[in-house]
């Protein structure tokens, strides 16, 4: 700025030989020049201020909320698509096949269009879960045709045996004979359709072979008594008996038909988890993509916010020096201000705001607004995106990360250490015979009716339960001594008998049970989560040597 003139300069009379001084209109047009520099200066810095602002809007409304918004789509489809192929799995008529195999499709392509532009990685996972699912679908259409070939011949066994039901012969003296060889072969023709309906509720094969070596004893004593029958009644039992004969005896007999039905269910059991799982890669991948997306968009965020309280403060400059061009500034002033509106109204359609704003609210203030409910929405995805990583998938309780943080922060807490804290693992016996002989799918419901039992005992307000590994649980009890743990431990011993769940491979028991190894900190005491975990360890490892199913503490050994 220039130094004020001395009045007497202006006003003075021009003396000889004095100084040439500076005509008013030329320190006017000075000073006008000066003021225009000014606005040109400030307002360069302005505008590019204002580009900057746009390039980071358009990053963030063209690039990464889209890109955040497709990763959130796509973990939410794979919970989608894991219900309906459960669907699938579980249709029992062409029909439901049809429905749920159009619903999966739907499914897979919604997820194929939502990652058109993302990573390879996810686009290939997708096509892998897509030709799975055909393998699958082809499976459960062969499964439905040997269903309805075993009904048919189980429909074909009624009716001969409701044929048998007409067939008599007076009873009389004379005939008493005949009358009790034909009710002997009804007798052994009734005890054939009874073993018979059996094979349809059969799910193991060696359980199938063993009726289907009974079948044929009895079919032959059928055919050893058919030939004591008289010739009347002979002609009256031997299209039922030939009838009966081809249904369990041909080459495309009942058992075989059950036999070919429980391999194929086999196999779509074991192709359905193989899915669930690659469902279950594509859903940690979509997750951890949406929350890169959700940070990178917070950062960028947060700098726009500074960058537009700058901007504000560089209004208000402008203002105040520029006073002599307000006309000028204001023109400029309501072009930017446009341009704020129409990227705060693009703001709110991207969050779905329909929120209405104050009549006392600038512009600049409106985009302040925008930028307060765009990160509260960030912050709440956020919250949900952290909760699904703390989560088991299968059992709905906390996971491994979740319990290595619990008790990260239980140890560090000053306070926590002022009072006892105890540890259980938990691990279920037999649970690799269990699997082996019941399937990996009856293995996932019993772990989902396991953690139920266990979560049932603890108090939801303090303690936490979590799934460790495979058959692993573990549970923090804080303000637990030895003996309340001890306690605790009994009673979800209790809980898991209460549950009833069978297992006839267990070498213990004919239902589930579980070991637990049990540790306490004291109180004051300084410890770390390695060392509590290999003491639990410990502990387990002495409960499964003495027998399994029991609780043994650290202290006791």
């Amino acid at each position: 700025m220039m130094n004020k003139p001395n009045p007497k300069t202006f006003f003075s009379i021009p003396k000889a030989n004095s100084v040439r001084r500076v005509s008013l209109g030329k320190q006017l047009s000075i000073l006008t020049i000066i003021i225009l520099l000014l606005f040109v200066s400030i307002g360069y810095v302005l505008q590019s201020r204002l580009e900057q602002t746009q390039l980071i809007l358009n990053e963030l409304t063209l690039t990464t909320i889209p890109a955040m918004n497709s990763s959130t789509r796509s973990a939410l489809k794979s919970s989608e698509l894991l219900s309906a192929l459960e669907s699938l799995t579980s249709a029992t008529t062409p029909a439901e096949r049809r429905i749920a195999e159009q619903e999966v499709q739907k499914k897979l392509n919604e997820s194929t269009e939502n990652t058109a532009n993302t990573n390879q990685t996810e686009i290939l996972l997708l096509k892998a879960i897509q030709e799975e699912t055909k393998h699958l679908n082809l499976l459960i259409d062969q499964k439905l045709d040997s269903a309805y070939q075993i009904n048919a011949y189980l429909d074909t066994l009624w009716g001969l045996k409701k044929r048998t039901e007409q067939i008599n012969i007076e009873h009389n003296k004379d005939l008493k004979k005949e009358y009790d060889q034909l009710t002997q072969w009804k007798i052994a023709f009734l005890e054939v359709i009874s073993l018979a309906y059996r094979i349809e509720t059969v799910e193991r094969l060696s359980d199938l072979q063993d009726i289907h070596r009974t079948l044929e004893h009895y079919l032959k004593t059928l055919s050893s008594l058919d030939k004591q029958l008289s010739v009347e009644a002979k002609k009256k039992v031997r299209p039922i008996y030939t009838s009966l004969r081809s249904i369990l005896s041909d080459p495309e007999n009942l058992t075989e038909l059950q036999a070919n039905y429980l391999r194929i269910t086999g196999r779509a059991r074991g192709r359905e988890h193989f899915i669930r799982n690659m469902i279950s890669d594509y859903s940690n991948i979509t997750n951890q993509l949406s929350l890169n997306e959700h940070n990178n968009l917070q950062n960028k965020a947060a700098e726009l916010d500074q960058r537009m309280k700058n901007q504000k403060i560089w209004f208000i400059s402008g203002f105040m020096l520029l006073a002599s061009m307000v006309i000028a500034t204001l023109a400029f002033y309501s072009h930017a201000i446009k341009r704020l509106k129409k990227l705060t109204q693009k703001i709110h359609h991207m969050t779905k705001d329909s929120s209405n704003t104050s009549l006392y609210m600038d512009e600049i203030d409106e985009l302040f607004q925008a930028f307060d409910e765009f990160s509260e929405t960030i912050d709440m995805q956020t919250r949900r995106l952290e909760k699904l990583s703390l989560t088991d998938s299968l059992t709905h309780i906390a996971n491994r990360r979740a319990f290595d943080q619990h008790l990260l922060e239980q140890l560090s807490n000053q306070k926590n250490n002022q009072n006892d804290l105890s540890i259980l693992l938990i691990d279920v016996d037999y649970f690799k015979q269990y699997n082996d002989l019941y399937g990996h799918i009856s293995g996932d419901e019993a772990l989902q009716k396991i953690a139920t039992a266990l979560k049932s005992v603890t108090n939801k307000e303090t303690d936490l339960i979590a799934r460790y590994g495979g058959e692993e649980f573990v549970v923090i009890l804080p303000c637990k001594s030895a003996a309340k743990a001890k306690q605790v431990a009994e009673k979800m011993h209790n809980a898991l008998n209460l549950a009833d769940i069978e297992h006839k491979g267990s070498q213990i028991y004919q239902t589930i049970t579980i070991s637990i190894g049990a540790v306490t900190k004291h109180q004051n005491e300084v410890t770390n989560t390695d060392t509590l975990m290999k003491k639990a360890d410990t502990a387990l490892y002495h409960s499964k040597h003495l027998g399994r199913n029991r609780t043994t503490h650290i202290n006791d050994i």
